[in-house]
């Protein structure tokens, strides 16, 4: 009984040590950002699986919406495929400036409508289609330079 318990011990330290780890290496899932100035906290989509899944089958957007974060400038569409929920979404280049807001309705057939800026950005922002404000500008530029450093 008594050879069992330094055993036991060094078991939960190797999976708190694990689980530490594993935490540390994951992005976070929201940031503190603003957006034309004033605070929001957006979910994020740092990863190639996390900006393909992006919000679908969600049955409401989260409040804030969604960053999608891009590593480098893009030029990829979006579609609808699985939402739920209808969208607005906001093409920001490296700067956080706005290069294009688009609505978005859901689809739920393999023939979606592709929704696309027409011009390279770094950041998508999918927000509800109720949201009334006018997603000019997000910032601030040191937090936005640091996603797009994390995004893979």
């Amino acid at each position: 009984m008594h050879s069992r318990r330094p055993l036991a011990g060094l078991v939960v330290l190797a999976v708190l040590i694990g689980a530490s780890v594993t935490a540390a290496s994951h992005a976070p899932t929201t940031a503190t950002l603003k957006l034309d100035r004033l605070p929001f906290c957006p979910e994020l989509a740092l990863t190639s699986a996390s900006r393909s899944r992006g919000l679908m089958n969600r049955r409401r957007a989260p409040a804030d919406g969604m960053l999608f974060v891009f590593p480098s400038d893009t030029a990829g569409g979006f579609w609808m495929k699985n939402t739920l929920v209808p969208l607005t979404i906001v093409f920001f280049n490296a700067e956080g400036r706005r290069s294009r807001k688009l609505s978005m309705t859901p689809c739920g057939s393999d023939s979606c409508p592709i929704y696309s800026p027409v011009r390279r950005y770094r950041f998508a922002l999918e927000l509800r289609a109720s949201d009334t404000r006018p997603a000019a500008r997000l910032g601030p530029l040191a937090e936005l330079r640091h996603l797009s450093r994390i995004a893979s």
